[in-house]
């Protein structure tokens, strides 16, 4: 809480969307924000000064965790047959092969190896980077004092 504390002196308020901090720190009105790599690498070709870094302890790997976006069908959902057929479509290997050529970002699935010039970038960023998984069952069962915490640390 400590570290979140001290981030905090370069917080500039709210932002409506992380896109929307790379400008800033184009600009040189933030010196560092977060964002993701996908959406960062993307910027980065009409955005000359903004680069893409993990952080790493002192003497550590650099380090950071996936975040998935998710798609799913709800119960109950109207043309659940057609959402289902949308989502394996969406989730195939001939897709997902085209993740990174057309959206700019990750596959979904381990067994796809894209390299078109987007994937060969992404590639690269992410060499040498450890990445975890946050312990999701940990963090829902103390959510609430986890914020309680950050709150006055952050003065948010």
């Amino acid at each position: 809480m400590d570290y979140l504390g001290r981030l905090q002196s370069n917080n500039v308020g709210p932002s409506a969307s992380t896109g929307k901090l790379a400008p800033k720190v184009d600009k040189g009105e933030l010196l560092v924000a977060n964002g993701d790599v996908q959406m960062n690498h993307a910027q980065s070709q009409t955005m000359p000064n903004p680069g893409i870094w993990f952080p790493a302890r002192e003497g550590g790997k650099p380090t950071t965790f996936a975040l998935p976006y998710a798609a799913g069908l709800l119960t109950g959902a109207p043309h659940g047959g057609n959402g289902r057929k949308l989502l394996d479509f969406m989730l195939s290997q001939g897709a997902q092969q085209q993740v990174s050529e057309i959206g700019g970002g990750f596959s979904a699935r381990q067994d796809v190896k894209a390299t078109d010039a987007n994937a060969v970038a992404l590639t690269k960023i992410m060499e040498g980077v450890e990445v975890f998984e946050p312990d999701w069952d940990d963090i829902d069962e103390n959510l609430t004092s986890y914020v309680d915490a950050w709150k006055p640390a952050t003065g948010s």
